[in-house]
């Protein structure tokens, strides 16, 4: 009967020296709040001339061409934001118009209620920074929907491109274009 009572006062002994020493010692706690992850903006405009940029705008417009006009349109891509963007395309979309048929393109014009411009008009090549694009002239009707890649690589925060477009009106574009427009919109997508 010894034994057991000795070996319950020395568990009883040793659980109150660890159990002191684990109260009778001091503690702090350091606490760590308001940590915050975001992400980086990723932001392409555009320019007609390298000062200021836009989320949308008018680059060009061409008016009173003649067949084998030939007209250079230019503006500027720039990263915006501050994450590297990897590829910049652009893409074409046209609504050509007939804005009214003349006498003189009545007896040619085989679709008096839609406008065939966009079909006469030639992209002859599109750069950027002076590298041509494209693969060979191409119709603008062709080009659309398309995608025409401009850049691959890194373009970091604040670099921009120069993209130049060189259009042609076809110089054998006969009166079934005559007084027609066309309304472009390009929509410039970049991804990282």
């Amino acid at each position: 009967m010894r034994k057991p009572v000795m070996l319950i006062l020395l568990m009883i002994i040793v659980a109150t020296v660890t159990l002191g020493k684990a109260l009778g010692e001091f503690r702090d706690v350091s606490r760590s709040e308001g940590n915050i992850l975001s992400t980086g903006e990723f932001d392409v405009r555009i320019s007609k001339d390298n000062s200021r940029f836009y989320d949308d705008l008018r680059v060009f417009k061409i008016e009173s061409l003649k067949p084998g006009d030939t007209k250079e349109v230019s503006f500027f891509i720039k990263n915006y934001g501050d994450v590297p963007i990897g590829n910049v395309s652009l893409f074409i979309f046209v609504k050509d118009i007939e804005d009214e048929l003349s006498p003189a393109e009545k007896p040619y014009d085989l679709t008096p209620e839609k406008g065939e411009l966009s079909s006469c008009i030639i992209v002859e090549k599109i750069t950027v920074n002076s590298k041509d694009v494209l693969d060979s002239p191409t119709r603008l009707s062709d080009l659309v929907g398309k995608e025409i890649r401009l850049f691959t690589g890194g373009l970091k925060s604040k670099e921009t491109l120069e993209v130049k477009m060189t259009m042609k009106l076809a110089r054998d574009a006969g009166n079934e274009c005559m007084t027609d427009s066309a309304e472009v919109m390009m929509k410039i997508v970049a991804t990282q």
